[in-house]
């Protein structure tokens, strides 16, 4: 009888498992989206304040998001995984330049994008439709060598990662030019988004901001649910900002540019492989010089944009 009932409860045991999993990346994928957006989270937005303001405060903090991963991964004796290993240099070089001249024209990175949308932007949902058109082409043609994931432990232990991450936050409280509560409030933000991506990376193998809106995630519903989610937060973060959301319809203009600018992202994403979110917290906590590299490039590019031409690009929070 109690073989009989111990099979009975098996599926059903799985069935709750896998709904909890779900539940619970739906819950991280909305609080990583209401972080992004109340952090007004971008590199463009980082970079434009330490080349036009000279605030690297930004920037900084950047990093500081990186290393939250990293402590993550550590903490979980967990290694950052890849569903594609690295490009070669000759794709990782230019794919960062395009992935760099792609940001810079739509104003926003993707975590930026992410942000810009829950303030009622609806023109940088196009900048996804474009980065989802490259990846969606690229997996019907297959256009790309598929190669093996690859994962590699942090190269650091949780020791060392607390120390770096204690030095990353002092640097930033000393050339911080903000109030102490907007300082704490980033503190919190970068710790909320460098946390919830890794536990949704652990959860989801192969997930990232970029997978999760094409077809190259490793679990499809998955990266729906987490996607609708995390533009939810978004959402619910402007909404609760006073004067934080106002519904702003595109002009043809607009979708134009967006959806130009998501094609030349989703084409860095694709041959690097990986977004700017993949690079920082993927790459970097596995200590992988090629997702040093590729950012390196992808914000130098950014910045040369910006200090030629300029930017608009601003926090709103």
């Amino acid at each position: 009888m109690s073989e009989f009932l111990t099979s009975a409860m098996g599926p059903v045991a799985a069935s709750l498992e896998a709904w909890a999993s779900m539940a619970l990346a739906a819950g991280l994928g909305f609080v990583l989206g209401f972080a992004m957006n109340r952090g007004s989270i971008c590199t463009v937005i980082a970079t434009k304040e330490l080349v036009s303001d000279k605030r690297p405060a930004r920037f900084i903090a950047l990093a500081e998001c990186a290393v939250w991963a990293a402590l993550v991964y550590a903490i979980l004796e967990t290694a950052p995984m890849m569903q594609e290993g690295w490009s070669p240099l000759g794709y990782l070089v230019p794919a960062a330049i395009l992935l760099g001249i792609g940001s810079y024209v739509n104003g926003a990175c993707v975590f930026g994008s992410v942000g810009h949308i829950g303030n009622g932007e609806i023109g940088f949902a196009f900048t996804f439709l474009g980065i989802y058109a490259v990846l969606y082409i690229e997996s019907l043609f297959d256009l790309l060598p598929h190669q093996r994931p690859i994962s590699a432990p942090p190269s650091l232990g949780a020791t060392s990662v607390v120390l770096a991450l204690l030095a990353i936050v002092a640097l930033r409280l000393g050339v911080s030019r903000r109030s102490e509560s907007k300082f704490w409030r980033l503190t919190l933000v970068m710790a909320a988004i460098g946390i919830t991506s890794t536990v949704l990376a652990v959860l989801a193998p192969g997930f990232s901001i970029t997978a999760s809106v094409g077809p190259i995630t490793s679990i499809p519903a998955a990266g729906a649910l987490i996607s609708v989610c995390m533009f939810g937060g978004s959402l619910v973060s402007a909404r609760l900002r006073k004067h934080g959301f106002r519904l702003r319809w595109p002009t043809v203009k607009t979708m134009v540019k967006r959806t130009l600018a998501g094609i030349l992202m989703g084409l860095g994403a694709l041959l690097i492989p990986g977004g700017n979110d993949t690079l920082l917290l993927i790459g970097l906590p596995a200590g992988a010089w090629q997702a040093a590299l590729a950012y390196v490039l992808f914000v130098a590019t950014v910045a040369a944009l910006i200090f030629k031409f300029g930017s608009i690009a601003k926090a709103w929070s």
